[in-house]
């Protein structure tokens, strides 16, 4: 696993409804979403102020200067690898992607195809990112290279900047979501049918929401009160779960909002593999899943 030395360098993608920052190197970050149908930029910018390249490999995610859209993988919580071949070995915070080098397969004005490999756990990651008109999507495809099924667990990790009044919505039938924030007590707590940062989060404070497993949704949105949308859709065979991080102070000076598919129920894989609420990656074989996220104005 190696570290970009070189400058980063931002690839752009572009549609006549979208134009899309992206990382070359160090995580592939999606650094920039910016609707061209009224210049609403989605992503939060990093700050600037930290430099990632001094970072050791194992390092706190918000130790980082992060911002934008990066993919977790193969945890969100640290932990250590549950089972062979890598029992016992420790997996970093947030994963690793969003810490190794990724390299540029190929490249057009609206598509680009990056890939990273890990010596440490055994795989091949690609994605495949394309627009079209007003919707981004992004292909992945992850081979496992060792010759034993393993567990990994994946989630989209976009800080989107939220404005006074904007809505998380939920497209289907709830009645309760679970409360994820202290991972020792979780709590089922009612839904109200949408989630606003600055109503639902108490400054300086973060919170995590889990849609309960039972219930089923087939898309979420954030709605200005503008009228600027976005909706994100995803693989649900793949990814059945999914989860909502807030913050309003604590991690970031601006209020944010991650809308998380993941094929993991919760953050920690350890504890995900423990209750058998996630699958494994076949020996030798390629998983591929997709997600879609489209902008809209009313």
């Amino acid at each position: 696993m190696s570290f970009s030395t070189d400058r980063d360098e931002t690839i752009e993608l572009t549609s006549d409804a979208l134009r899309v920052g992206v990382s070359t190197q160090r995580g592939a970050r999606v650094t920039s979403l910016l609707s061209r149908l009224d210049d609403r930029e989605w992503l939060r910018k990093a700050p600037g102020t930290l430099d990632n390249e001094t970072l050791a490999y194992g390092s706190v995610f918000t130790d980082s200067d992060h911002g934008g859209w990066d993919e977790m993988f193969p945890t969100v919580d640290p932990c250590v690898f549950p089972g062979e071949p890598f029992d016992g070995e420790p997996v970093p915070d947030h994963g690793e992607l969003w810490q190794l080098e990724w390299e540029v397969v190929e490249k057009s004005a609206s598509a680009v195809h990056q890939r990273v490999s890990s010596d440490r756990f055994s795989y091949t990651f690609d994605r495949r990112l394309s627009v079209s008109g007003a919707t981004l999507r992004a292909q992945y495809d992850c081979r496992n290279e060792s010759d034993t099924g393993v567990p990994l667990l994946w989630a989209l990790h976009p800080q989107f900047a939220m404005r006074e009044g904007s809505r998380v919505v939920l497209a289907g039938k709830l009645d309760n979501v679970l409360d994820t924030s202290d991972a020792s007590s979780v709590r089922e707590v009612q839904w109200s049918g949408d989630l606003q940062v600055d109503r639902d989060v108490p400054r300086g404070t973060d919170r995590m929401i889990y849609v309960n497993p039972r219930d089923e949704i087939s898309g979420a949105s954030i709605v200005d009160q503008s009228g600027s949308s976005l909706t994100l859709t995803w693989d649900r065979e793949f990814a059945p779960y999914f989860g909502i991080w807030l913050d309003h102070g604590r991690h970031t000076e601006e209020s944010v909002v991650a809308l998380e598919p993941t094929n993991g129920f919760f953050d920690d894989l350890n504890r995900a593999q423990g209750s058998d609420c996630i699958r494994s990656f076949e020996p030798g074989a390629t998983t591929s899943w997709w997600i879609e996220i489209a902008v809209g104005r009313s």
